[in-house]
């Protein structure tokens, strides 16, 4: 992880956060009936491994591209970005079962670090991001590590109007907490 974000200010990474956790709990919470079907097929969908896979392989070879060097461990950029690039176009091929919840994974993992670096040295200001960022990593790590957890999860959601209320409250609750410290907490 970076010392210091130069792309994403605390108050962006706040509002980044807190937006996108306050988008998806009020669709959940508003038209979570009308999207269950598609969230049900998110798991097994070709174009969402597509488009969840690609984005966090294209992420993770910019990241590869632009780390220094000294955090290779002494291996050559290129033979890192060919080693890594071609097992991420394998993972279509071979692995493409549950590849879309791996690949949103990813991106949680990646958006965190996002959100980690650009809170860096400015406690007290960024805790509620950090602990929203850790929440983050623990289920992504999990949802990476077991993406059939995942997929039971989104299945136990979809359910029923209750439990789509419950994940959507939950997380409008977790994005408004985010956007009130951007917006009123930062000095």
């Amino acid at each position: 992880m970076r010392m210091m974000n130069p792309y994403m200010t605390l108050y962006q990474a706040y509002l980044v956060a807190g937006g996108s956790l306050t988008a998806l709990g009020a669709l959940l919470l508003f038209v979570g009936e009308k999207i269950s079907p598609a969230l049900l097929a998110i798991p097994r969908s070709r174009a969402a491994a597509w488009v969840l896979w690609g984005a966090a392989f294209v992420w993770f070879i910019y990241h590869l591209m632009t780390i220094p060097n000294v955090d290779l461990a002494g291996f050559p950029r290129s033979w890192l970005i060919v080693l890594f690039g071609g097992a991420g176009l394998l993972a279509f091929k071979y692995l493409p079962d549950l590849l879309s919840l791996r690949g949103l994974a990813v991106l949680i993992l990646f958006a965190s670090n996002e959100f980690l670096g650009a809170g860096f040295g400015q406690l007290p200001y960024s805790r509620v991001l950090a602990g929203t960022s850790y929440l983050l990593i623990i289920g992504a790590l999990w949802a990476g590590a077991s993406p059939y957890v995942l997929r039971n999860a989104i299945e136990w959601t979809t359910r029923s109007l209750r439990n789509l209320r419950l994940v959507g409250t939950g997380a409008v609750l977790l994005g408004c907490a985010n956007l009130f410290a951007g917006l009123f907490w930062l000095p």
